[in-house]
């Protein structure tokens, strides 16, 4: 079990933590991950990864009460993420985490958070650069964190989803505040 953690944080450091041009920007893979870790707001465990959809779905309630419970050594929540190794999952069945993800996204988004899946054969695309497998990872894994003003890469193409976005970032984007141009278009986009 710790191995698969060391392995999951060391894919972190090695990968997501570090810049990568399949991206299709500048800056580390997962710019969250660099300031989530520093902050000591990353929690790491393994999990069953043999239960199937309904134990994954429990997996993520469990994340879930994880995410919203208290100990945090840093108060700011943009930092905090809960990921959840599941090195028992066959990797046959890894694309059950795709299907967990997509079940569970939009009850999710309208709580405020975002739930990512990470696995060796995961076609989940980078947002600029469609055609990156971002998500591929050496060991199985789900990720989640509270929503952030870069979501809408990853809302934007949902009515649900986007409204629970627009409530929590929707001042930004009235306000003028200047944000990345993509962001804009695509919440314009999504505003129509």
């Amino acid at each position: 079990m710790v191995e698969a953690v060391e392995e999951a944080v060391g894919w972190f450091e090695t990968y997501l933590c570090r810049p990568h041009e399949g991206v299709g920007r500048p800056g580390a893979v997962c710019p969250f991950m660099v300031p989530a870790l520093r902050a000591d707001g990353v929690r790491v465990h393994v999990s069953p990864g043999g239960a199937g959809l309904d134990g994954l779905l429990s997996a993520v309630d469990a994340m879930v009460e994880v995410l919203r419970g208290g100990g945090w050594p840093t108060s700011n929540r943009a930092l905090h993420a809960v990921v959840a190794v599941l090195p028992d999952l066959p990797q046959a069945d890894e694309e059950l985490l795709d299907h967990v993800q997509e079940k569970v996204r939009t009850r999710l988004a309208r709580e405020g958070m975002m739930l990512g899946q990470f696995h060796s054969r995961c076609g989940q695309g980078a947002a600029r650069n469609p055609g990156f497998p971002v998500s591929r990872s050496p060991i199985p894994m789900l990720a989640l964190r509270w929503m952030a003003l870069h979501d809408v890469l990853f809302v934007h193409d949902d009515p649900d989803r986007f409204a629970a976005y627009e409530e929590r970032f929707g001042t930004v984007y009235r306000s003028g505040r200047t944000v990345d141009p993509l962001f804009a278009r695509l919440y314009q986009q999504a505003h129509r």
